[in-house]
C-alpha cells in the first residue's frame, strides 16, 4: 500500500500534536515538519472538519487535537481526505459471501 502525501504528512501533524499537547500554530509545525505552514493550512481543513484537530483563532492561536489521541483511527484520516483504506482486496467488497462470518473484515 502506497501512502499518499496528503495522507502522510496529515498523519505527522496529529502526531506532533498528540507528543506535544500544546497549541502549535502551522508556522512551527512546518519548522518542524520542514513543510510549508500554507500547505500545513490547507490539510488542516480536512482534519478539522471531521473532527480530528481543533483550530483556536487568534495571536496565541494555533492547533490542537479534536479529540484523544487514543481515539484517532488511521482509517479517520484516510476519511479526511477522502481516501479508502482497504488494505485488503475483499474488505471493500459488501457483496462477499463470508461478510457475516468474516473474522478479519472488523480489522481493516
Amino acid at each position: 500500500m502506497k501512502i499518499n502525501t496528503k495522507i502522510r504528512y496529515g498523519l505527522r501533524m496529529l502526531v506532533i500534536l498528540a507528543e506535544r499537547g500544546t497549541l502549535i500554530n502551522t508556522c512551527e509545525l512546518g519548522e518542524t515538519m520542514l513543510v510549508s505552514p500554507k500547505y500545513l493550512r490547507k490539510l488542516a481543513g480536512p482534519l478539522e472538519k471531521h473532527n480530528l484537530i481543533r483550530s483556536i483563532q487568534g495571536i496565541y492561536g494555533g492547533y490542537q487535537l479534536g479529540r484523544p489521541a487514543g481515539e484517532i483511527f488511521l482509517a479517520d484520516i484516510f476519511g479526511a481526505f477522502n481516501e479508502s483504506l482497504n488494505l485488503s482486496s475483499c474488505t471493500g467488497d459488501k457483496s462477499c459471501p463470508l461478510n457475516a462470518e468474516c473474522l478479519t473484515r472488523p480489522v481493516w
